[in-house]
């Protein structure tokens, strides 16, 4: 065991004080109601105030018990030396950093992450504690344990591939972070020598640089003549960070 990552104590606070306020709001409007008279005069309709009490008091409890139900629904993540292990009311499921395939990185915050495929997303956002950490942690651990595994594949002549969603789809993801992520995939195939994207390709050794702009919302490959290679969203790429020291790893043993 490493680390285990739990609700989010700021997000609770911040939610039932939001709901407190309302409910104490609703509260004070109701005692006002009960104190019109000759020392405290209303200028409008006397029975509305019990409505808006009502409400604000109804609407205090609902905050407090969405935000109590997004928090109970959050699984847990604990971080093992080969590992991570979400657990919560539906069940646990342990997914190795070596067969971890695909991580998402959503570009307003949040990761979702799978074995394969096939396999269901689990999603990490805000609401659990230290997210950031535990974000850039399971980043570490992906590339230190599968990117040793895939570059055991490339030295072996294999190729490996890495899959990418739409542009659009990855800037809807940007304004809108719904967990919905069951899109077509397109395939990025590496090799030991070349980077292959659709029907172009580039010499790994040619790749100057990968520069990602967060305001436009782009990432280029940048070829050693200065040429932009291919663009794509930043959050497009699954697993784009493996992908990234990898090329840089196969540099180096070039």
């Amino acid at each position: 065991m490493i680390a285990t990552y739990g609700k989010s104590r700021s997000f609770l606070l911040v939610g039932w004080c939001m709901a407190a306020l309302f409910a104490g709001a609703g509260a004070v409007v109701l005692w006002l109601s009960t104190r019109i008279g000759p020392h405290l005069r209303f200028s409008g309709d006397v029975s509305l105030l019990p409505m808006v009490g009502s409400g604000a008091l109804a609407l205090g409890a609902a905050i407090a018990f969405f935000i109590w139900r997004l928090a109970a629904s959050q699984p847990a993540f604990h971080l093992y030396e080969n590992g991570i292990r979400a657990s919560g009311p539906d069940g646990e499921h342990v997914t190795l950093y070596r067969d971890l395939e695909d991580l998402y990185s959503f570009h307003g915050g949040g990761i979702g992450y799978r074995a394969s495929p096939g396999a269901p997303w689990t999603f990490i956002g805000s609401r659990i504690r230290r997210f950031a950490e535990l974000s850039e942690r399971l980043r570490s651990m992906q590339i230190k344990h599968r990117g040793e595994a895939l570059q055991q594949q490339l030295q072996s002549g294999n190729a490996v591939v890495f899959r990418y969603v739409e542009d659009r789809v990855a800037q809807s993801k940007s304004m809108v972070a719904s967990r919905n992520l069951d899109f077509p995939t397109c395939a990025i195939r590496l090799t030991a020598s070349q980077l292959h994207i659709g029907q172009k390709s580039i010499d790994i050794a040619r790749i100057a640089a990968i520069r990602t702009n967060s305001w436009t919302e782009k990432s280029h490959i940048v070829d050693v003549d200065g040429e932009v290679f291919h663009k794509i969203h930043p959050s497009a790429v699954l697993s784009f960070d493996l992908l990234q020291a990898l090329i840089a790893r196969r540099q180096q043993s070039a």
